[in-house]
């Protein structure tokens, strides 16, 4: 006999395989986040209600590597930097917000086949306040809400989406923050919790040889190639609870099989090819005995397939949102 829940659990899978047949084809095959998992929530038994589920496309970014000028034992070892910029162009915002509502309802689904229920998100902060409100809107046309994030010797800038209908929760330098105390204790008495979940999609993996002194490096690299892999969002857990504060990890990103896109070079500069960079180096190596410095930049683009890189985004999401479902207990 089939139960009301497993009814309502089949007609929701197939409302949302049908949105997404006719929009970003499901994945051909899952895959397995469940070794990068790290730690757990305890949801089973009480209420609670999704405040955010924050999905992050990269949109650009920017990787380098240096050394420091050295001198040492009467000879001049220069300085070298080199930086790669690429960029995706024209993001297609109405494909990112498809893969992100479609995501959201596979999230959804999870939690209902895993005996989880979310409560109306407006009704239940209307009743009982909140530990941290969601008051900020995601990405429109028009609209669009972007993220930077600092690497070290690589940054990365993201196009910030929410599902359509629903916002996200403010952050600061220090992530989440500390939130309402006096919600959080009431929400601990009360059995009851806000749940953050948030996902980023990388589309380039970076390389940098990093920095250090020209007299013990000769020189410095860098490189970006189109590869994606999908991560917990930076500063904070792939999912995270409000009032106990616990937080699913991962230990690393997962990567997503699959060519969606190529880098393609657009320009840039080389002083070890530049005529005038050239000869006055030479100039300095001969009368001062100075090796000069040498910089490189090279710009690039994401040719992307979209269909690919949006069939893949949400094959990553999804491996994300079962593992997300699976540490609950």
């Amino acid at each position: 006999m089939i139960t009301s829940t497993a009814r309502a659990l089949s007609l929701l899978l197939a409302g949302w395989a049908v949105a997404a047949s006719a929009q970003v084809p499901a994945p051909e095959a899952s895959l397995d986040a469940g070794p990068l998992l790290k730690g757990g929530a305890a949801l089973k038994g009480k209420r609670f209600y999704i405040a955010e589920y924050r999905v992050m496309f990269e949109v650009s970014g920017n990787v380098s590597a240096s050394t420091r000028a050295a001198y040492f034992g009467g000879r001049d070892y220069g300085a070298t930097r080199v930086s790669v910029n690429y960029q995706l162009p024209q993001p297609d915002l109405q494909l990112f917000q498809s893969v992100t509502d479609q995501a959201y309802a596979d999230f959804l689904a999870r939690l209902e086949a895993a005996g989880l229920k979310p409560e109306p998100t407006e009704a239940f902060v209307r009743d009982n306040g909140a530990v941290y409100e969601s008051v900020v809107e995601g990405s429109k046309p028009g609209a669009e809400v972007y993220q930077e994030v600092d690497l070290g010797y690589g940054k990365r800038k993201y196009l910030v989406m929410a599902p359509t209908g629903t916002r996200m929760v403010a952050r600061g330098i220090i992530g989440l923050g500390a939130g309402n105390i006096s919600k959080r204790i009431d929400f601990s008495k009360g059995a009851m919790e806000g749940v953050s979940f948030g996902v980023a999609v990388n589309l380039a993996a970076q390389e940098s040889s990093g920095g250090g002194s020209s007299m013990f490096k000769r020189g410095s690299s860098a490189d970006a190639s189109a590869a994606m892999e999908v991560s917990s969002t930076h500063g904070m857990g792939l999912l995270q609870t409000h009032a106990r504060s616990e937080v699913v990890s991962l230990t690393g990103a997962l990567a997503v099989p699959g060519q969606f896109a190529t880098m393609k070079e657009t320009g840039g500069y080389d002083t070890q090819k530049d005529p005038l960079v050239v000869g006055i180096n030479m100039l300095g190596r001969l009368t001062m005995g100075l090796a000069g410095n040498n910089s490189k930049r090279v710009d690039m683009v994401l040719e992307a397939d979209t269909a690919a890189l949006a069939r893949q985004s949400l094959q990553g999401i999804t491996a994300l949102n079962k593992a997300a479902v699976g540490a609950i207990h």
